[in-house]
């Protein structure tokens, strides 16, 4: 996929100069200078420009939204930052509270990245993570509450010498950075299990170095008081410590794949076979798919321009079709000339289309029921044009006739119960002779037994030719003999006698579907004889007609 293009690279150089800017100026005496406040503004303009970045990228706005929220608080603590150094520089209360407020974004940021991952698709419990969301804002205000007070208590840091802040950690503070933390690593496992791409799972070390890096600098300003200093100069402060590789990790996070994004999209707009473009707003062309508008030769298609943020868009449309209905419209208007006419047409023409469709719906449906068949009808007659053996090619063929029979007569089955609920059980009779008459070329003796006439369920009829076929054709090369009974007495009952087990069949046979149809099936074997009975009760006697083959 496309990740870097011309605009992010350039966005990157920016960054690159505000982060320099941001440590040098940062490194600079205040007696020297008055400079020192420009580092936070290097620092806020960058994380506006992600802000920005992400506002456009990000598609999902539940991740978007978090995202954006620890980018506020970015700009907040860094707001902060300002206040303390720059703006109330000597005024101890105030320093002290602006130094307690730290803890208020420091905390927020890791809670909204942890959101942004959790809301990351699939989210298959989403009343958990709305819980979940909602418990991590209440423990966010208990540590800001309790961080804020802690002139009172004493339970965060221990100050010793208020003017020059002379303090000490104590165990709530350890407290909030094993959450930190938890949310940090939180972060990674979350999106690593949501991850179903392995090229971005194996980029896993990637936001971990990042957070790793901001885990490193933490450590060091913890254990040595401060940041590492070049000349006597601070090189960092604990803000961008924080701030930046969580932008970072981010950043790699959606390059990577692992939070979905719009980037990408070039190759799949290039590939999308429509006639457009996309130009700024100095009518430059940033985006053009298959033909660029107007370049293309058709006489029967439109320009069509639509503005859009930061430019516009042209494609062609083509109204050969809108053009030939309205000649259509015209010719049958002046042919009618009459009103009524024209919209006894138009019904006509509807009443063909819906139709037509009926048809197609129909013709598929028979075709995906005997789609099986003619294909091994169609492997069987090619198989016999091949072989040199005539009783290869007689076994064959007859084999493809007697598929070729059920092909047809399933169709003629399922035509007839297109639109009746109910089918003569003649019709099925008919269909099992016709398969009969084919079966006897094989030398195998068959009879049939039609007691009575009924009127039965369609999809029982369907379901019992099926039962058939699939029974000879499971037995095929150790069929001899098969019997069929059709009565009609109480309920319509199907016997099929086989001298060889039908392996295929069982009780459990299309079990759902035959559920679905009211009906029953059993299957028995007994005295090398293989007995299959396909019950329907919901059937209703019309005639009493005996026959035999």
């Amino acid at each position: 996929m496309e990740r870097l293009s011309f605009a992010n690279k350039r966005i990157m150089l920016i960054f690159a100069g505000l982060f320099t800017l941001g440590m040098v100026t940062c490194m600079i005496p205040v007696s020297v200078l008055k400079l020192h406040h420009l580092s936070a503004f290097a620092y806020i303009t960058m994380i506006l420009i992600w802000a920005v970045s992400i506002r456009r990228r990000i598609v999902d706005d539940r991740i978007r939204h978090r995202i954006l929220a620890a980018c506020l608080f970015m700009v907040l603590l860094f707001f902060l930052r300002m206040c303390k150094y720059s703006y109330f520089p000597d005024d101890i209360y105030v320093n002290e509270y602006l130094w307690y407020g730290y803890t208020i974004p420091l905390t927020a940021i890791p809670v909204c990245m942890f959101m942004a991952a959790m809301y990351v698709e699939p989210v298959r419990n989403r009343r958990f993570v709305v819980m979940m969301e909602k418990l991590l804002i209440v423990l966010n205000i208990i540590i800001a509450a309790t961080v804020m007070t802690n002139g009172y208590h004493s339970f965060v840091y221990g100050i010793t010498v208020h003017p020059d802040k002379e303090y000490t950690h104590e165990w709530f503070y350890w407290v909030i950075l094993v959450f930190r933390a938890g949310l940090s690593i939180g972060i990674l496992t979350v999106l690593l299990r949501k991850c179903s791409l392995s090229a971005a799972r194996k980029k896993w070390y990637i936001p971990v170095i990042c957070i790793g890096i901001s885990g490193i600098l933490l450590t060091w300003y913890l254990i040595n008081g401060g940041p590492p200093r070049i000349m006597g100069h601070k090189l960092f402060q604990l803000h961008e410590a924080v701030c930046i590789p969580f932008i970072i990790a981010f950043e790699s996070i959606i390059q990577i794949g692992m939070i979905p994004a719009n980037s990408g999209y070039r190759l799949l707009f290039d590939q999308s076979g429509i006639s457009a473009c996309i130009y700024d707003d100095r009518d430059m062309p940033v985006l053009v798919s298959g033909d660029e508008p107007g370049s293309s030769e058709k006489e029967e298609s439109h320009m069509e321009k639509e503005s859009i943020s930061g430019g516009y868009i042209t494609w062609i449309r083509d109204v050969a079709a809108i053009n030939r209905l309205n000649r259509e419209i015209e010719e049958v208007t002046e042919e009618l000339g009459d009103e009524n006419d024209f919209i006894r047409r138009e019904n006509e023409f509807r009443s063909e289309r819906i139709s037509f469709e009926e048809r197609n719906r129909l013709y598929n449906r028979i075709a995906t029921a005997v789609r099986t068949r003619a294909v091994k009808t169609d492997s069987l007659l090619a198989e016999a044009m091949d072989s040199d053996d005539e009783t290869v090619l007689r076994e064959k063929i007859i084999y493809a006739s007697v598929l070729g029979a059920y092909i047809k007569r399933m169709g003629n089955l399922m035509l007839m119960t297109d639109r009746a609920d109910r089918l003569s059980s003649g019709e099925l009779c008919a269909s099992l002779r016709e398969s009969f008459e084919y079966l006897k070329l094989k030398e195998c003796r068959c009879l049939i037994y039609e007691r009575s006439r009924c009127e039965m369920n369609s999809a029982a009829a369907l379901l019992a030719y099926e039962l058939f076929e699939d029974a000879i054709e499971d037995v095929w090369l150790r069929l001899h003999a098969i019997s069929v009974s059709l009565e009609c007495k109480d309920a319509f009952e199907m016997t099929i006698t086989l001298d060889a087990a039908a392996e295929a069949i069982s009780s459990a046979w299309k079990d759902k579907e035959v559920k679905d149809a009211g009906c029953s099936l059993s299957v028995k074997y007994e005295d090398e004889t293989y007995f299959i009975r396909f019950r329907f009760p919901d059937s209703c006697v019309r005639s009493v007609e005996e026959a035999g083959i």
